[in-house]
C-alpha cells in the first residue's frame, strides 16, 4: 500500500525536523512526507529538506481543517492509498504506521472496505492517554477498552496519529473547511460514522502528542476544591464554542438535540464563569467564547474569528 505522511507546520524548525526524523525512520516506508505550511509568516520552512519532503505552501491560513484538506487533496491527486496526519508536536513510534497497515491487512476483505480510518494511540509526555470515543445517545463517551486488547473499534479520534483511506474520503467528501481549528476532527468522523464506515485503534501503535506543551490547563485551588482551569487564546476559545454549538444544537441526533443542547449550555455557564473568576485578564476570551457560542446557535460558520 501506498501511505502518505502529512504534517501540520509549527514555527519551530527543531520541531519540524525531529516529526520528519520520525516518520522516516517509520518501519513501513513512506512514500512521501509533506509538510503543509498554513501562510505562515516566519522562516521555518525555508530551507532545504531531504528528497522525499513537499512543501505544500497555503495562500491563506485554513487553521487545521485546512492543512488536513491540503493535505487530502494531496493524496488523492497522487493516487495514495493513505494518509498518515501528524501534528508537528507529535512523534510516532517507529514502528506505529507498520501496526496500522499490518491490522488493515489482517481484516477480512468486507471489513477493509468499511474501513473510514486506523488510529494510533496518542499518548502525552506524562503517560496520559488519549483513548477514541464513541457516539451514543447520551453524547460522546470515550472507550476503556481492556489493555490486553490489541486493538478496539470507535468512532473518532483526534486528528494526530490517524490514518485515513484515501477510498473513503474520495466517497465522503473533504472535511468541511469552515470548522477551522477545533472538533474539525470529530464532526468528520462522526460524518463517516453516519454514513457506514468503522474505525479502529490499535493500542500498540504508539503516537507521542504535545512533546513541547503549553501551560493550557491548571489546577487551583478554591476552597478545600480543585478547580481545573483551561488556558488557550481567544481565537481557539472562539472555534471551540462555535464548532461544537453547532455541532449539538444542529448536527448531532437531531431529535434529541434539546437535551443534548442543554447540557452543552451548562458546561459553556461554566466555563465561562470560572473564566471570569480565575484568568486574569478574562474579557478578550469571554468575547470569543460569547461570539462563538452565538455564532454556532444561528449555524454560522461563514463567520471568522476577527480580532
Amino acid at each position: 500500500m501506498k501511505v502518505l505522511g502529512h504534517v501540520h507546520t509549527y514555527n519551530d524548525a527543531e520541531v519540524v525536523d525531529d516529526v520528519i526524523r520520525a516518520l522516516s525512520a517509520q518501519s513501513y516506508p513512506l512514500a512521501e512526507i509533506i509538510l503543509v505550511d498554513n501562510a505562515s509568516t516566519d522562516e521555518t520552512l525555508d530551507r532545504v529538506f531531504p528528497e522525499n519532503v513537499t512543501v505544500i505552501r497555503l495562500p491563506e491560513n485554513g487553521g487545521t481543517n485546512g492543512s488536513v484538506i491540503a493535505g487530502f487533496s494531496h493524496a488523492i491527486e497522487q493516487g495514495y492509498d493513505w494518509i498518515y496526519i501528524l501534528d508537528a508536536d507529535s512523534l510516532p513510534a517507529e514502528d506505529a504506521v507498520e501496526k496500522l497497515v499490518r491490522l488493515y491487512e489482517g481484516f477480512p476483505s468486507d471489513l477493509q472496505e468499511q474501513i473510514l480510518w486506523l488510529g494510533s494511540l496518542p499518548r502525552e509526555h506524562n503517560d496520559t492517554v488519549h483513548h477514541g470515543c464513541v457516539f451514543t445517545e447520551s453524547g460522546v463517551e470515550m472507550v476503556k477498552p481492556d489493555p490486553d486488547d490489541e486493538y478496539y473499534e470507535c468512532h473518532t479520534n483526534m486528528w494526530t496519529g490517524t490514518m485515513f483511506r484515501i477510498e473513503a474520503v474520495k466517497k465522503m467528501g473533504l472535511p468541511d473547511p469552515r470548522y477551522f481549528l477545533d472538533w474539525g476532527d470529530i464532526i468528520y468522523t462522526y460524518e463517516g460514522m453516519r454514513q457506514g464506515y468503522r474505525s479502529f485503534i490499535h493500542q500498540s501503535s504508539v503516537v507521542l502528542h504535545n512533546l513541547h506543551p503549553l501551560p493550557t490547563l491548571q489546577y487551583l485551588r478554591f476552597g478545600g476544591r480543585s478547580v481545573k482551569i483551561f488556558y488557550s487564546s481567544p481565537i481557539r476559545f472562539y472555534y471551540f464554542w462555535r464548532n461544537t454549538t453547532f455541532f449539538w444544537l444542529h448536527k448531532y441526533y437531531a431529535r434529541r438535540f434539546s437535551r443534548h443542547f442543554i447540557k452543552h449550555l451548562y458546561r459553556f455557564l461554566v466555563w465561562f464563569a470560572k473564566t471570569l473568576l480565575f484568568v486574569k485578564r478574562p474579557a478578550p476570551l469571554l468575547a470569543a467564547g460569547l461570539r462563538g457560542f452565538w455564532q454556532g446557535v444561528r449555524g454560522n460558520l461563514d463567520n471568522r474569528y476577527v480580532e
